[in-house]
């Protein structure tokens, strides 16, 4: 009999991608789902991504390309992200990979040994623990019960011995965005600390406050050698399926995810890599306000509905395209049951919290049609009335 890695074995699969599958394979029966599962937008891509990418198909760049990815891309990047930043970063600070979640992946792995604590957030997006157990660190959470990171929880989890953290804001699953005030005390726990950070940045540009997402380099521009960034072209641009990433981090730390990347997946796909070059550079911003438009009125849209419904309590999102809200029950509610009976009863597909680490809660996308909206959060409230699930 073949023994399979135990490591490997141990992982939990991505609930997301699960039952977002589930939901999609039930409607595809013919049965009458609404699913507000997805964490992507539900638009085309910009027409100048397309025209870039045939022009590339057209010019035959189809062959590998450099590991770390094009360099007019990596050069875009680092011209965008300078000017969001003020910073200087160079080509060498930058890497594309096949999604920000392989940009993620590849930084843990070029610094995480085996038996290292890294600090996580709570709740957290499904893959940051998976990532960090694959490589045979140690997770670690914040003591306290806030939704949200605090400089505190990093100076505590630095004092039992965590070398790094991964830091989401706005946060997938719950949309809420940490304050300046807040991000500047956890820019101060870092560099008081030590310790390492991979800010997944890839929901910057749904931020529906004032100016820019809080940030710690803005907090604290000196942290760059510390502080690696993550952000990529899906969420903002709509291209979740041309997997196209970026980290930016100090020329160092790209090497060595970089000698990861050319031992796994490479290069990333070259047409995707011209395609990104297009929307970096600016050729779809009219595509992206649009978008980033639309999402603000459905952000309004679902939390003026859901006010109306009795039997949940949630805090309003800030950013990305989400609302987490509690189920209020007498006893804890199992959020895997509890999803998986909304689906089956009441037709309708949802997260449940216990996929991000917080029990009792569910996540709603709102990266669906205002119509799709509106018959979830009904549905929804008529299956909370019933209280089948208590």
């Amino acid at each position: 009999m073949m023994h399979y890695s135990k490591n490997a074995s141990s992982l939990e699969g991505s609930a997301t991608l699960q039952l977002t599958a589930l939901a999609a394979s039930m409607k595809a029966a013919g049965k009458d789902i609404v699913s507000l599962t997805a964490g992507q937008p539900d638009f085309r891509t910009p027409k100048a991504a397309i025209d870039a990418a045939e022009r590339a198909m057209a010019q035959g760049k189809t062959l590998y390309t450099p590991n770390l990815g094009i360099n007019e891309l990596r050069e875009a990047v680092a011209s965008r992200w300078n000017a969001k930043h003020s910073q200087n970063y160079k080509i060498e600070n930058t890497m594309v990979s096949c999604g920000a979640k392989h940009s993620i992946a590849n930084l843990l792995e070029a610094a995480v040994n085996p038996g290292d604590r890294v600090l996580l957030p709570k709740p957290y997006w499904v893959s940051y623990p998976e990532m960090v157990k694959r490589l045979g660190g140690i997770c670690v959470y914040p003591e306290s019960e806030s939704m949200l990171l605090s400089g505190d929880d990093i100076r505590k989890a630095a004092a039992a011995g965590a070398t790094g953290l991964v830091f989401n804001s706005p946060c997938n699953p719950s949309g809420l965005v940490n304050s300046m005030e807040m991000v500047k005390d956890i820019a101060a726990a870092v560099r008081e600390t030590g310790i390492w950070v991979i800010s997944d940045d890839i929901y910057e540009d749904l931020y529906f406050g004032q100016g820019n997402v809080p940030h710690i380099l803005a907090a604290d521009p000196g942290l760059v050698d510390q502080v690696a960034l993550v952000s990529g072209v899906s969420k903002t641009y709509a291209m979740t399926g041309w997997r196209i990433g970026f980290a930016i981090a100090n020329p160092q730390w790209i090497k060595i995810a970089g000698r990861i990347q050319a031992h796994t997946t490479s290069n990333p796909c070259s047409i995707s890599q011209y395609a990104s070059v297009a929307v970096v550079n600016g050729e779809a911003e009219e595509d992206r306000e649009y978008m980033f438009n639309a999402f603000r009125r459905r952000r309004d849209l679902i939390c003026d509905l859901l006010k109306g419904v009795s039997g949940i309590e949630f805090q309003r999102p800030e950013g990305a395209f989400y609302v987490y809200p509690r189920i209020k029950a007498d006893t804890p509610v199992d959020s895997a049951l509890f999803c998986n009976a909304l689906l089956e009863e009441a037709g309708l597909g949802v997260i449940p919290g216990s996929a991000f680490g917080t029990e009792g809660y569910i996540r709603l996308s709102f990266a669906a049609s205002d119509d799709d909206i509106a018959e979830a959060v009904k549905r929804l409230n008529e299956f909370l009335e019933r209280g089948d699930f208590r």
